[in-house]
């Protein structure tokens, strides 16, 4: 065969996928692999992202008898690597980092004079376990590095070295953990919220809009229907914020859906509020309460009713025309204290005794262009960049404004205000606002 037909044959024979793959014969691209993948990544799948074997990350130990210079070039191959296990008898006892090498070699002379690595690690005493669960450890973890500037920790399975995590390795896996959790049961405090299906079958207007100061609150709003005709809108706050808050009004909404799920045959709203108030009396820790605003709306009788238990002001606005400057607004302040110490309980059964005197709710005629505003007073209490206050006043009269809006502006209109005034600035508290049009 000649050269030429060579130089042919073999053009055929490589194409653009093919190449030469000297670590066949070599090893060192498998070696690589090895240490990269079946190594770290490998070993830490066996442990859940909780378990300390999941951060861990293996570096071959070097002795300590060896000279400086041996860690020296170990670190100059890996510009990752931030220190190296050293061995003493077959046994991991410390670490050199790289701040250590780079300060004791930074010179000829100290070069020429350095001695062994042994003398250069910092020796870790304390053990820590793959299974082991980071949480659990870190507050060991953070009292050694406080108190003896201790930063790297070896890490064993079973009695073999395992691998080395650091102070910061836990609190990055410990803050995704939790920003993790916090999803999750932010997206399960959300589903509490009633669904579209229900706000659907209303026979009049509601519109809603709620956004957290934290990833979980303590706002919660629910629907109650009665009957076709007979339902309750109802606007929580529970005092404090976050996981403890939002646990609360998980506990509320649970109480609306036994409630439905067990086709309860209560058609009386005071009796409702008063054993939802018992229940909440014996899950809501001693100093922590729910302010409440109810709105039970009957169709047929052409009533509403309005409780508010230590709530925010609930407005009820009536125009005579959309867009006019003409009308009445109605501010209706607390009657009973909030919900969770047991005393609404009591005062409202004690009034179905009284045949209506002294009622502990205010009942007005349903007629055709009412609107009752509900809210938290996380709207109140909102803070522009310059540190004002939204404040009552301008509350009002927003909602002034927002009588006008039709129906699929209301939420937007609701936002475009929280944002326009608070700007750049954390809202202090989670805002609510419940509209609803008759």
């Amino acid at each position: 065969m000649s050269d030429n037909q060579t130089e042919e044959t073999t053009s055929e024979l490589v194409t653009e996928e093919s190449f030469v793959d000297e670590s066949f014969f070599t090893g060192e691209e498998k070696k690589e692999e090895v240490e990269d993948t079946g190594i770290n990544n490998m070993l830490q799948e066996q442990f859940s992202p909780k378990q300390i074997g999941s951060i861990a990350r293996y570096t071959e130990p070097v002795n300590g008898s060896s000279p400086l210079e041996t860690a020296l070039n170990m670190f100059k191959e890996d510009e990752t690597l931030r220190c190296i296990p050293v061995e003493e008898y077959d046994h991991v006892i410390g670490f050199i980092d790289r701040k250590t090498i780079e300060s004791v070699t930074d010179s000829v002379w100290k070069r020429i004079t350095a001695n062994n690595i042994i003398d250069y690690t910092q020796r870790v005493e304390t053990i820590l376990y793959a299974q082991d669960y980071i949480e659990k450890v870190l507050g060991k973890v953070s009292a050694i590095n406080r108190e003896y500037g201790i930063v790297y920790f070896p890490v064993f399975n079973s009695r073999s070295f395992y691998g080395m995590v650091s102070l910061d390795d836990f609190l990055d896996r410990t803050s995704d953990i939790r920003e993790q959790d916090l999803d999750k049961a932010s997206m399960i405090q959300e589903s509490f919220f009633p669904h579209d299906d229900i706000i659907s079958q209303l026979p009049y207007s509601f519109h809603s809009w709620n956004r957290m100061a934290n990833k979980l609150g303590g706002d919660m709003f629910q629907i109650y229907r009665f009957s076709s005709s007979c339902s309750l809108i109802a606007c929580f706050d529970v005092s404090g914020k976050n996981v403890a808050a939002s646990l609360l009004t998980i506990a509320v909404a649970s109480f609306f859906h036994t409630f439905v799920a067990s086709n309860n045959s209560e058609k009386n709203p005071v009796r409702f509020i008063a054993m939802l108030d018992h229940y909440l009396e014996s899950v809501v820790p001693s100093g922590n309460f729910l302010t409440a605003a109810f709105v039970y709306v009957d169709e047929n009788a052409k009533k509403i009713c309005i409780f508010n238990c230590g709530h925010t002001t609930i407005y009820m606005l009536k125009k005579d025309t959309v867009g006019s400057s003409k009308g009445k607004i109605i501010s209706i302040q607390p009657k009973l204290p909030p919900l969770g110490m047991g005393v609404v309980h009591d005062q409202l059964l004690a009034s179905l005794k009284q045949d209506g005197k002294d009622r502990p709710y205010v009942a007005y005629n349903l007629t055709h262009g009412l609107h009752v505003e509900l809210y938290s007073d996380g709207l109140t209490d909102m803070k522009s960049e310059v540190g004002k206050r939204y404040e009552d006043e301008r509350t009002k009269e927003f909602f002034v404004k927002l009588y006008d809006k039709n129906d699929d502006e209301v939420e937007a209109t609701i936002e475009k205000e929280v944002d326009d005034w608070t700007g750049k600035a954390m809202l202090p508290d989670d805002v609510t606002v419940l509209d609803v049009r008759f």
